[in-house]
């Protein structure tokens, strides 16, 4: 028989659960209080529109050239001119958008799939488990996260998509498991987890149903300021020449156009001005998500 001390535990993780899954909604309607927070709202949007529709958006695809009109400024013609060899730089960057969208989205999701479960099971064992796992985590944090990713694509000639996606999801897991694992320590000790326990079910369902739903917010949040700093690594690694030539980019933008800063500066300032703002704008996502499930989670 379950006691009313452990069904009201329980209803609280409903109802916590419940407002999780309506929240974005309810942060629109919250964002609209910041000028801030509802423009990296509307930036978001629009690219993520652009991302998922580029060859309706597109005028033209984005490796064709136009003989003749290279490092043209932009125009009527090209509104945000041409490259080096005659292609249109706004068909690049709206292509650019799936791109640096996709390595963000995608590298988070293998950082989630490894880091969840390695933060969650350390911090609900502890014990060995948590000293090996804080042992590996230490390790590497001590090597910058920049350095680490283009040893890895180099050394594992990672080019394709796929592949750097999943070697930035790979290395960069460590901040989001050691977050996780805090929160596990703490929520582990929580009158419901203890009531859960007595109530006889087993660790895996305690895990899943108590302790990874009061860590959806900071999960959310930390994931959130990943994807920027994905966007960021994928633009770092295309600039030095690394990734795949055929697949354009914002950062292969900026590589190509290194060499004509000064007679076509538009090749580079523009996907930077893209970088800038979509990075920004996650970052203010991320600032805002943090009073916004916060402030929802005292008012559960």
């Amino acid at each position: 028989m379950r006691t009313s001390t452990q069904r009201s535990a329980l209803r609280v993780q409903v109802t916590s659960m419940a407002q999780l899954l309506v929240s974005p909604i309810s942060y629109i309607r919250y964002a609209r209080k910041s000028k801030l927070a509802l423009f990296a709202v509307l930036w978001m949007a629009a690219i993520a529109i652009m991302a998922i529709f580029p060859f309706v958006i597109a005028p033209h695809p984005p490796n064709r050239t136009f003989s003749g009109k290279s490092n043209l400024p932009p125009s009527l013609e090209f509104l945000l001119g041409t490259d080096n060899v005659g292609r249109d730089i706004l068909s690049q960057v709206i292509w650019g958008a799936s791109t640096s969208l996709a390595i963000g989205i995608g590298a988070a999701m293998v950082e989630v799939v490894i880091g969840v479960p390695l933060g969650l099971f350390a911090g609900y064992y502890g014990g060995r488990l948590d000293q090996i796992f804080m042992r590996i985590a230490d390790t590497i944090l001590t090597i910058p996260t920049i350095v680490l990713l283009i040893v890895a694509v180099t050394l594992l000639r990672a080019q394709s998509l796929v592949s750097i996606v999943i070697v930035m999801g790979f290395v960069n897991w460590v901040w989001l498991a050691k977050t996780l694992r805090g929160e596990a320590l703490r929520v582990r000790e929580e009158e419901y987890v203890t009531a859960a326990k007595a109530m006889g079910f087993s660790d895996p369902y305690i895990i899943a149903k108590h302790i990874l739903s009061n860590v959806v917010a900071p999960l959310i949040v930390i994931v959130t300021f990943d994807i920027a700093w994905f966007i960021l690594y994928e633009s770092t690694m295309s600039f030095i020449g690394l990734g795949d030539p055929t697949i354009p980019s914002w950062g292969r933008l900026l590589f190509i156009g290194r060499g004509f800063l000064n007679t076509a500066p538009w090749i580079s300032v523009i996907p930077g001005i893209f970088i800038f703002l979509t990075v920004l704008s996650f970052n203010i996502l991320g600032d805002d998500l943090t009073g916004f499930l916060g402030a929802r989670g005292r008012r559960v």
